[in-house]
């Protein structure tokens, strides 16, 4: 019986864009190292923080470590324009 590979379902602030170094590093480290995908999604409403979720199978053990050792990545995948005011252009 095959198991289905574990998903890291990241929600990310709705003023969050991707660094697309780091945000490919992130998938690497995740398929590398703990044989998970990344799913991204953006949310709608404003955020602190990302949102991590752990979908699928993930030994306990794992998954509290991936946790910890992900969130840096996390961090450097993603940059926050929430300070940025934009003027109108015209």
């Amino acid at each position: 019986m095959d198991v289905p590979r574990p998903v890291l379902m990241l929600v990310v602030p709705p003023d969050w864009d991707p660094v697309p170094d780091a945000l490919a590093d992130l998938r690497r480290c995740l398929s590398d190292d703990y044989g998970a995908v990344l799913m991204l999604r953006q949310g709608t409403r404003p955020m602190r923080s990302p949102l991590i979720l752990c979908v699928g199978y993930w030994p306990t053990d794992l998954k509290r470590f991936a946790e910890r050792d992900l969130r840096p990545r996390i961090a450097e995948a993603f940059v926050d324009l929430s300070w940025v005011e934009f003027e109108d252009v015209g």
